[in-house]
């Protein structure tokens, strides 16, 4: 029975090698394994029956029996509906397992991916986590589905093997010398395989992070005249993938050549030794018939334990690659004894001296951009404090919190924000911590009008309907700024901490989103790192960091009374 994807829970992977990995993920979807490796051995064992009853088919033909070639013509038909049914229900069990575990490897990455947050772009590039997800996927699920086959070519050769045996020792014994002797052969090159797969996997990795930095710096790129060199350097990369492709599909033909060689000589044997045999008058010529289809079916099974050893090569590399992303650890780790974080308090940075009373707006002028957001980030602990860093809510410091817990009360919003693929309203109305407790959180058409995107709204197609490319690119910058920020309002966090959330609209809409921010966050704390008058003048109080320094007032006072904050929020224009 096909399983319900998404899975509801993924599980939790044994992480101590790829090996241990995949039978951790055979385990973990056994039923449609063991359901496809007893149809698998059903539908190949019938097969490998067959031959029997059509050789004693023909010595009822040649000893004119009536009924017995009616008998065993009926055994060939009803073993061919067996086999029929037997063959559905396998491949239906094998898309299962091969469905099932590309999800679940999936599954796994996102919620590594999440658990990481933002450390995991510091830790694996873009293209490595892109090659996980389309490449490495698919090879472990292939592994998954040629279970069932694998399984029926093992049974069918032994039931082959035994059936030989009891009519004619000598073929059987040809076959049971031929068999191992054929994975003997192979064994040689898995060793070359492997490793010359883990160097093609490596070197697409590469590929696809120079692929991710050039379309991500394509802009910029372009302004500075650098495509030349960005293209040169994706030429070389492509060129080394090429070359290591190329390595890895000389051992595979290899592979392929000998999936059609070995059967092929253990049929030739078999055929050989049979016709004789039958001319000695040792063995009816029934009998060599079915042996002579014998070895012609054993050419299914051989190639498909072939296929499965070079599968099974290809998915422990894949393996070995999903591991390297879930062993990853987290930047952010929860303390063992944490604390509760109360309610309706200050929240402080220590490094900068920025305090930002409880429900009030608190603005945050820091002239260098980068010091900004670093600030923004320590506030909402999207780094790990070190030294005097500390950021604390009511006097408990969030590294002293659960990451989740610090999560579902603090949100940050940074300046470049990025949007999912979906509709309009998945990405104002996303999942919020919030969202099952008494929900007074503004509406999704209340948090649209604050953010001042009733325009965005209606200038497309479909409304709140309408959708939105991956990474909201199917929108402007300032479009996507303010649906972001329509996304952080309904979410509606305790602390909500923004860094420069209008820097990307234009003046008239600035003033209206200042305004309309301060009603609708009004009694809950919003920090927003700006430099820009219009939001400086809607905020309750004002924080100016410069040289170590914090000087608190409104922006009236400041303005008026500090030269160094008025040549910041003027940019020198006074």
């Amino acid at each position: 029975m096909l399983s319900r994807i998404p899975l509801a829970d993924p599980g939790d992977p044994d992480l101590r090698s790829p090996v241990r990995f995949l039978l951790w993920m055979a385990h973990a979807q056994r039923r449609t394994v063991i359901g496809g490796a007893f149809f698998g051995a059903l539908w190949m064992g019938t097969q490998g029956v067959i031959p029997a009853a059509l050789g004693l088919a023909v010595n009822a033909i040649i000893q004119r029996n009536g009924p017995g070639l009616i008998l065993w013509t009926g055994v060939v038909f009803a073993l061919g509906i067996l086999q029929a049914a037997a063959g559905v229900l396998r491949h239906r069990r094998a898309v299962s397992n091969f469905l099932e575990a590309c999800v679940r490897v999936q599954q796994l990455v996102i919620r590594a991916a999440i658990r990481l947050g933002t450390g995991l772009p510091r830790q694996i590039g873009a293209g490595e986590v892109a090659s996980l997800g389309t490449t490495d996927v698919v090879r472990v699920g292939r592994l998954l589905d040629i279970s069932a086959r694998g399984t029926g070519a093992v049974v069918s050769i032994v039931i082959v093997a035994v059936i030989l045996l009891s009519t004619s020792p000598q073929l059987g014994l040809v076959l049971l010398v031929g068999a191992p002797i054929a994975a003997l052969l192979i064994l040689p090159a898995m060793g070359p395989l492997e490793r010359r797969q883990r160097a093609e996997r490596t070197q697409r990795g590469a590929a696809s992070a120079v692929a991710a930095d050039t379309v991500a710096g394509l802009r910029v790129l372009r302004g500075l005249g650098g495509e030349a060199d960005f293209s040169a350097r994706y030429a070389r990369t492509s060129q080394a993938v090429r070359h290591t492709t190329v390595r890895t599909s000389l051992i595979q033909s290899l592979l392929d050549g000998l999936q059609v060689l070995l059967p092929g000589a253990v049929l030739v044997t078999i055929t050989f030794l049979g016709a004789r045999l039958v001319r000695s008058g040792s063995i009816p010529p029934g009998e060599l018939v079915a042996d002579y289809a014998y070895a012609a079916f054993l050419a299914l099974p051989v190639q498909t334990l072939i296929q499965a050893a070079s599968i099974w090569s290809a998915a422990t590399v894949a393996a070995g690659r999903v591991l390297s992303v879930l062993r990853l650890d987290a930047d952010l780790a929860s303390p063992a004894d944490s604390e509760a974080l109360p309610v309706d308090c200050d929240i402080v940075d220590e490094e900068s001296g920025v305090i930002a009373v409880d429900g009030l707006m608190t603005a945050v002028v820091i002239a260098d951009p980068d010091v900004a957001s670093a600030t923004a980030a320590r506030l909402g602990r999207l780094t790990d404090p070190s030294g005097a860093s500390r950021v604390t809510l009511g006097g408990v410091a969030l590294d002293r919190v659960p990451v989740a817990e610090v999560r579902r009360r603090l949100m940050v919003l940074d300046r470049d924000p990025h949007l999912l693929a979906g509709t309009l309203r998945d990405a104002v109305d996303a999942p919020s911590a919030r969202a099952n407790e008494t929900d007074a959180r503004p509406t999704v058409e209340e948090a649209i009008a604050a953010a001042c995107g009733a325009d965005i709204v209606t200038g497309l197609g479909d409304g709140l309907d309408s959708p939105v490319s991956e990474r909201g690119r199917s929108l402007s910058c300032g479009q996507r700024q303010r649906i972001a920020l329509a996304a952080a309002l309904r979410a509606d966090p305790d602390v909500l901490v923004l860094d420069e959330p209008t820097s990307a609209v234009d003046a008239h809409t600035e003033a209206l989103i200042g305004e309309r921010l301060g009603a609708l966050r009004r009694g809950r704390t919003t920090v927003i790192f700006t430099t820009s008058p219009l939001l400086l003048a809607r905020a309750d109080r004002v924080a100016f960091v410069e040289d170590g320094t914090v000087v608190f007032g409104t922006h009236a006072r400041l303005i008026a009374t500090d030269a160094r904050y008025r040549q910041v929020v003027t940019r020198g224009n006074e």
